[in-house]
């Protein structure tokens, strides 16, 4: 009997050793005292990018997380969802990684959410891996990861509870590059489920797509009517979070101007303000209608209103043709068929001809 409490007494502290055994991290990163405290931005572009080089500051093409997943994103096409999302072309990977490619945010001692960039897009957009790292004696450990595509500029990081689990909420800037320095706000929705974070669209609740988990908190679009009227929609929305769900508060207003009559101010056509309610659900983000503007802009086709394509942030550069090399730019030393030609012989003042009587 002795025996058998004693065998007992050990299966008992094997199982409590197991249940309190913490779960394993999905990439970890050695890090002394001073490199803990004061990390650079190669110790995150080493920890988040599997064949990162330190000497070169490159990471491999196309970027692979530090847990061997591809950095990829697909946003709903017009033909999945109601509303697509936004749409945009990639931009040649950077040479090497800086500083620029790096946004941190501490959310309390110890823990931080960092997102490395790897690709930008024509509309200022980027996407990198974005890791939840818990900061260790040892050194550093990433407890979630996932791709992130969103705004850079002026982001902001942060996790948010609804629902009894977290969502990641990512907000940066888009702003005009033509002088007029006009800067909009979008976010980003992405729930941590078990270890990563999703890229989820929004979703019906007999599942059909309405939307990416894309907010715009401000913004713009403009129709020509079969009238020849100009109408302008301007979209100004907010983002709130409890355990119930996310409330999304939208307010659209339309205008119309006269192209024929330009000294006349635009004049109000209407305003329209709606609150849906994302719930996050066990396998999906669920919201009973689409949003307002998605449902507007779908009036306005109806009608054959065209809309004006939004215009890149961000040039796409000119592509060499295969095998050619940019030209250097030619100098009076230049060489004609691999002969040397001589600079130009200078006119004597004397025989130059002016200008003028």
């Amino acid at each position: 009997m002795k025996r058998t409490l004693q065998v007992c007494g050990v299966a008992l502290s094997l199982l409590a050793g197991c249940a309190s055994a913490p779960k394993p991290a999905m990439c970890f990163a050695e890090a002394g005292p001073n490199a803990r405290s004061f990390p650079t931005p190669d110790i995150w572009f080493a920890l988040l990018l599997h064949g990162y080089d330190k000497d070169t500051s490159a990471a491999p093409q196309p970027a692979v997380d530090c847990a061997g997943a591809p950095v990829w994103w697909q946003d709903p096409t017009a033909d999945d969802c109601v509303e697509a999302g936004p749409d945009a072309l990639p931009l040649p990977p950077a040479a090497k990684l800086t500083e620029e490619d790096l946004v941190l945010e501490t959310l309390k001692a110890g823990q931080r959410l960092a997102w490395v960039i790897t690709r930008r897009f024509t509309n200022g957009e980027a996407l990198g891996p974005v890791a939840l790292v818990e900061t260790t004696e040892q050194g550093f450990r990433v407890e979630a990861l996932g791709s992130l595509r969103s705004m850079p500029k002026n982001a902001k990081l942060r996790l948010e509870r609804v629902g009894g689990a977290d969502v990641l909420v990512a907000e940066g800037d888009a702003c005009t590059t033509d002088g007029t320095d006009v800067c909009r706000r979008y976010a980003r929705i992405m729930p941590l489920r078990r270890n990563r974070f999703f890229t989820e669209s929004v979703s019906s609740p007999e599942r059909a797509c309405l939307g990416a988990a894309w907010f715009p908190l401000a913004r713009e679009a403009t129709f020509k009517l079969p009238n020849q009227l100009i109408r302008k929609f301007e979209l100004t929305s907010t983002l709130s979070f409890t355990e119930a769900g996310i409330g999304v508060q939208e307010q659209v207003q339309v205008s119309d101007s006269d192209p024929a009559q330009p000294d006349v101010g635009p004049r109000i056509y209407r305003r329209a303000q709606d609150t849906r309610t994302l719930v996050l659900e066990s396998n999906a983000l669920v919201s009973t209608k689409a949003s307002l503007w998605s449902r507007m802009v779908e009036q306005q086709v109806r009608i054959g209103a065209k809309m004006d394509p939004e215009k890149p942030l961000v040039p796409m550069p000119p592509k060499n043709k295969p095998g050619t090399a940019v030209a250097a730019p030619a100098t009076p030393e230049a060489t004609e068929a691999g002969r040397p030609v001589a600079p130009p012989a200078k006119t004597p003042p004397a025989a130059a001809k002016s200008g003028g009587p």
